[in-house]
Formats: structure tokens, C-alpha cells, sequence
């Protein structure tokens, strides 16, 4: 299935898998794992059961317990030229059945917000020092961050909410890129409104104020009671049962 990105173009989700040698590049967990290019294919499956699995796969192989691999960056290009895709929107879930069956179901969401959850904690991690992973494959996603920001910033108006709070809250790390710092003073207000809201994201939101300078005290016992961003399959096992 071809879509039109937000430039108008139609965009071919077997052509961007074509444009990487997936043989050259690895994630964390080569012959365990599903390869790469298998895991970004089934992010746009008929199947929502195997989408839900591929998110995990993003977020336990592609980048591993915050770790950059050579797979990384051509993956996240992938993830920013599919955001708009039609089968994004389905309602998915992350876990393992042996996780609902232990810990009891989560809410499914929309796989597009999974997907820029994913972009937006890898872009975290990539302004870490060190981060974990090789320098080259951390500066080669680094390299990508002005990409995805143009590529997440048109769900900012989206008409759902969850999508428009997980596209700002993508958004915020990416300013760490000289290039993109001055728009973080045209996402102060969104930042602010979003620091109020009963949503995972309002912890960012907050420390991204403090980061700019601003007095969060007004926030900080509202921000105490609330939980941070989702967190996906990475959050359930040290090494994923996959």
C-alpha cells in the first residue's frame, strides 16, 4: 500500500525498506530477534496482533535497554515516512500474552502513538552522555533528528488528542539539535498547557519548562501525582523473551 506523505508525495513503505542494505546493519539481538526489515514490515500488517508485536520488537531489539545500533537510525527513518500511513491507526497492545495474563490487559492505543513514543524516547536517549551504543550509530540517528522533527510536527494539530500530546512530547527532545532549538519558544504555550493536563506526558513537559528556565513550581505537585510516559514492552524484562 503506497500514502502520500505530508508533502503530497506517495510514498512506497517497500521502497524506503529498499533503500537500506539490512544485511550491513544489525539490532541488539541478531537470530533471536526478527530481523530489521521484518519488524518494520509488520508495523503496517493487516494484523493488529502483529503490529502491536513489531512495536515491541522496535522498542526491545531496535533499541535495546536505550541502546543505538546500526539498525537504529535507517529504522527511525522508516518510523518518521510511515507516520501517516492509514494502518497506524490501529488499536494495539504491546504486551506479551503472558504479560496481560499476568499483569492483567492494558488499554490498546493507537499504534501511531507507539511509534512516536518510540521516535521521541530514542531521541531522549540520544542526548544522553554517553549514551549506550557505538558513537557512530548515536551520531547517525543525531543526524536524522531536523528529518523527524518535520516529519512529527504535523500531528501537532491532529484530531486526536493522544496523537497531538505524543507528537509534542516527540518533538521536545529532538530541540536538543542546535538547528532545531528555536522552536522550542513556539511550543512554550502547547508545553504549558500540556504540563497541566492529566496525560503520561506532563512530567516531560515539566522538566522541559525547567530546562528552559521557568519557574515549574505552579506544576510540580500536580506533575507528582500523575505517571510518566507510557511506558511499552521495554519496560516489562532486562532481556525480552522474544
Amino acid at each position: 500500500m503506497s500514502m502520500k506523505n505530508s508533502h503530497g508525495c506517495f510514498v512506497d513503505p517497500q521502497e524506503l525498506l529498499l533503500r537500506t542494505d539490512w544485511n550491513s546493519v544489525e539490532h541488539c539481538c541478531p537470530g533471536v530477534a526478527p530481523a530489521t526489515p521484518m519488524i518494520l514490515r509488520h508495523l503496517l500488517d493487516d494484523d493488529a496482533h502483529k503490529q502491536g508485536a513489531a512495536l515491541r520488537d522496535l522498542f526491545q531489539a531496535v533499541t535495546h535497554q536505550n541502546t543505538f545500533y546500526s539498525a537504529t537510525a535507517p529504522a527511525a527513518s522508516f518510523v518518521a515516512a510511515i507516520l501517516e500511513h492509514p494502518r497506524t491507526l490501529a488499536k494495539v497492545t504491546d504486551q506479551h500474552p503472558w504479560e496481560a495474563a499476568r499483569f492483567g490487559e492494558r488499554p490498546r492505543f493507537p499504534l501511531r502513538v507507539g511509534l512516536l513514543d518510540w521516535l521521541g524516547s530514542t531521541a531522549a536517549d540520544a542526548n544522553e552522555e554517553p549514551s549506550g551504543g557505538l558513537q557512530a550509530d548515536i551520531e547517525a540517528f543525531r543526524a536524522l533528528r531536523p528529518a523527524l522533527h518535520d516529519a512529527i510536527r504535523p500531528f501537532l494539530t491532529d484530531n486526536e488528542r493522544e496523537v497531538r500530546e505524543a507528537a509534542l512530547a516527540a518533538l521536545l527532545p529532538l530541540l536538543a539539535a542546535p538547528e532545531l532549538a528555536h522552536h522550542g519558544e513556539d511550543l512554550r504555550e502547547a508545553v504549558r498547557a500540556l504540563a497541566t493536563e492529566e496525560t503520561p506526558y506532563r512530567h516531560q513537559a515539566v522538566r522541559t519548562l525547567a530546562s528552559w528556565g521557568e519557574d515549574t513550581t505552579p506544576f510540580q505537585q500536580e506533575a507528582n501525582t500523575t505517571t510518566d510516559a507510557r511506558t511499552h514492552a521495554e519496560g516489562f524484562t532486562d532481556d525480552p523473551p522474544f
